[in-house]
């Protein structure tokens, strides 16, 4: 029995349409039940989807914006973009400034560095603007919590425009305008990222004559930035993902190009993977103004310079996260995990930039929130917090407040700065919140479909529910009663690739970071998988491959760990197990051990080789007791024997046996012969036979397939009792 990771949710069903769509099914219910509806109605009457698309001036400030941009233009005043390090503040920057820059405004950009200037606006930078003779200063992808910095800058008689997507709070920042989709009731969609709030700008200022690079970076942004890719998020990326094809921005080739990607067939997914973290990682270990300056570069051999310098810092994200995980899971092995529902992890040498990674890292492992740490150039500790599903680790920090400095975020991450320089208060505080939570990680998968019905056509049903992301999730299938075979681990032994079957029927199998289930996949038992469907293409060849995201067996499994590497691996991890190993008296004794213990499934060990001892080694050893007793088996008769072929421990065998048949005694390690001429039979003997049952039974689980054991144990019978 392999038990689940995650408790498996069933998806909400609705029915079908009354007209015919021409979709599968079962695609054509996923359709309705993520609110898709348009589409099906498109479908059935022959017309491409609708896009979702609102008018820039919805918002309530937008002319406010537009009017006071282009004032700033017309009086050829400087303006400053302030913007952020990440990827969606990153694009959102260079979206902006190259909208600005069409316009011939006088615009320069400034993106925060994390470790020096902070997240978000920064009062000295500020008064630098002003200082530097800028009238207009427009936030994007930050601002809305700026309330000092405003106040600094309308003093100075500069100008702000605040454009963001964050949380506010009660108080907002004293601006000329505030663009920020979730505070704003007149606009009809809230999840906007920050470059979506500013391609809304843009738009606006071109009076909708937006240009295909301009919905790429958008793209960028928006994916990067995970979220909900529903209403207006979902026809940037579309419309991204069409324009990438085509477009010949130097930075986004040299992008591509160095991360190896082929800009005719970019998806989401690549956009996701490949893409985005290479526009975090100068913000992450550098300076992420180099990432405006690729997007915005107009000559290729520039653009490819900055895409080889941010591609060493991707490398070296890569690097030091990798390292830095590695001492996390160390700290972490040295505590009761079963006791805790937080951890919190400190080392004042890590790098700031990729805690936040490490902890999901951390989460996506071990079930439990985390927060990682380092010490800063101020002495403070300094970090991030993850969490799963099910926590709030929010509102923990909140409970634990006298510990803090600094801190902000949402339920499941955060960032802090703590008021103490002990991480052990902080973990017995988030403890104590969280003793009596009870977490049900839960997975809902979309579909349950036979494992014959998953073909090319019916994959690419599936895509046209693209492009998938938070909000409209890539599907899970669950498929049941499915067999796996050729189990292999591949990378550095955390991955498995495997084969999925069923009848006639054969998918090959990835499942990322499954490793402790290596030993669990059996050929025997059926299986029930959650997993995602994509394509796997090699020498040109493209072939479905299943996503392994869950799985469960409910069958009773043989755990075979004869091998001792894998038992030295696995073997302390198999709890609720009957353990085969020695002593075994016999396959009756094994049996009905088996049966009494109501373990969910068998494990079997390595066991150690017993052999019995020949007649021939039963007379040599016969014949020297008999010519040399009186003697004690000091390591001169010990070694003499051994030299003979007969170890101490056979050796020990056969004297028990002649002790037991009246032929020798042995007491206080001495040995002697008693006067008999009585012929006797040693197999007879009480340790002869109990030996050779247990030599019965090590050839029986050595010889015999996991099939036979399983049947034997539960009551059949088997060649080796004939």
């Amino acid at each position: 029995m392999l038990k689940s990771k995650y408790e498996w949710l069933p998806p909400d069903i609705k029915a079908l349409t009354s007209a015919d769509s021409g979709l599968h099914p079962e695609i054509e219910r996923l359709f309705l039940a993520r609110g898709l509806d348009s589409f099906i109605d498109s479908q059935i009457a022959g017309a491409s989807a609708p896009e979702t698309w609102h008018s820039p001036f919805a918002f309530k400030d937008m002319q406010i914006v537009v009017n006071r941009i282009k004032r700033s233009i017309e009086l050829g005043e400087k303006i400053m973009i302030y913007g952020d390090y990440d990827a969606d503040g990153t694009t959102a920057t260079a979206v902006l400034m190259r909208v600005l820059r069409r316009l011939n405004a006088d615009v320069d950009f400034y993106i925060p560095n994390r470790f020096t200037d902070g997240y978000g606006p920064n009062a000295t930078k500020f008064q630098q603007f002003a200082d530097g003779g800028y009238k207009l200063v427009i936030t994007v992808d930050c601002g809305i919590s700026a309330l000092n910095e405003a106040t600094l800058l309308k003093d100075a008689g500069v100008d702000l425009i605040i454009t963001d997507h964050h949380h506010a709070k009660e108080n907002l920042p004293k601006a000329v305008a505030i663009i920020h989709p979730e505070l704003d009731e007149n606009y009809p969609f809230d999840k906007l990222a920050g470059v979506g709030v500013a391609l809304k700008i843009a738009e606006a200022l071109l009076d909708g004559e937006l240009e295909d690079d301009d919905y790429i970076l958008a793209m960028y942004g928006t994916v990067g930035d995970v979220v909900d890719l529903l209403d207006e998020n979902r026809t940037i990326v579309k419309r991204g993902l069409k324009a990438i094809k085509t477009t010949e921005l130097p930075g986004i080739q040299a992008l591509l190009s160095i991360a190896d990607e082929n800009q005719y067939e970019m998806d989401e997914k690549t956009v996701g993977f490949a893409v985005c973290p290479r526009l975090n990682a100068p913000g992450r270990m550098e300076d992420a103004n180099m990432v405006v300056d690729l997007l915005l570069a107009n000559d290729d051999e520039m653009a490819y310079e900055i895409a080889v310098e941010i591609e060493y810092w991707n490398n070296q994200r890569k690097t030091v996260t990798n390292q830095i995980t590695e001492a996390a899971i160390s700290q972490i092995t040295g505590k009761n995990l079963s006791q805790l529902k937080a951890v919190v992890l400190h080392n004042p040498e890590w790098h700031e930039g990729v805690l936040g990674i490490v902890a999901s890292k951390i989460v996506d492992k071990f079930g439990i929130a985390v927060i990682v740490l380092t010490t800063n150039e101020e002495g403070d500790l300094k970090g991030s917090a993850r969490a799963p599903e099910g926590f709030d680790i929010l509102q923990a920090l909140v409970k634990n407040e006298k510990l803090l400095k600094r801190y902000g975020g949402h339920e499941s991450a955060a960032g802090m700065t703590l008021a103490t320089t002990d991480p052990t208060e902080l973990e017995v505080g988030l403890n104590t919140v969280l003793n009596d939570l009870t977490i049900n990680r839960t997975m809902t998968f979309d579909l349950e479909m036979p494992l014959a019905e998953l073909n090319l056509n019916w994959y690419n049903e599936l895509l046209q529910l693209a492009p998938f992301g938070p909000g409209n999730q890539y599907p899970i299938i669950k498929l049941s009663g499915a067999k796996i075979k050729s189990v292999k681990r591949v990378g550095t032994k955390e991955h498995l690739k495997f084969s999925v079957y069923a009848d006639k029927h054969e998918l090959d199998a990835i499942f990322f970071n499954g490793a402790e289930t290596f030993v669990y996949l059996t050929n025997e038992a059926k299986f029930d998988i959650l997993a995602e469907v994509d394509i796997n293409e090699w020498n040109g060849k493209k072939k479905l491959q299943l996503r392994i995201r869950d799985l469960a067996c409910d069958e009773l499994q043989l755990i075979d760990l004869r091998n001792q590497q894998l038992n030295t691996e696995f073997g302390t991890k198999i709890t609720d197990a009957f353990i085969i190993d020695a002593p075994l008296e016999s396959k009756q004794k094994v049996k009905l051990a088996y049966q009494q213990s109501g373990a969910k499934n068998i494990v079997l060990k390595p066991l150690n080789p017993m052999t019995m001892p020949t007649r021939e080694q039963f007379v040599l050893v016969y014949k020297d007791v008999k010519k040399h007793a009186p003697f004690s088996l000091r390591s001169a008769h010990i070694e003499y024997f051994a030299k003979a072929g007969i170890p101490q421990t056979m050796l020990t065998f056969i004297i028990k046996v002649f002790v037991e048949m009246g032929l020798f005694t042995f007491n206080e390690g001495i040995v002697e012969l008693r006067s008999t001429d009585q012929k006797v039979d040693f197999e007879t003997a009480p340790s002869y036979i109990s030996r050779k049952e247990k030599i019965t039974v090590l050839e029986f689980l050595e010889l015999a397939t996991a099939d036979e054991i399983l049947h034997y144990l539960n009551g059949g019978c088997n060649e080796f009792e004939l």
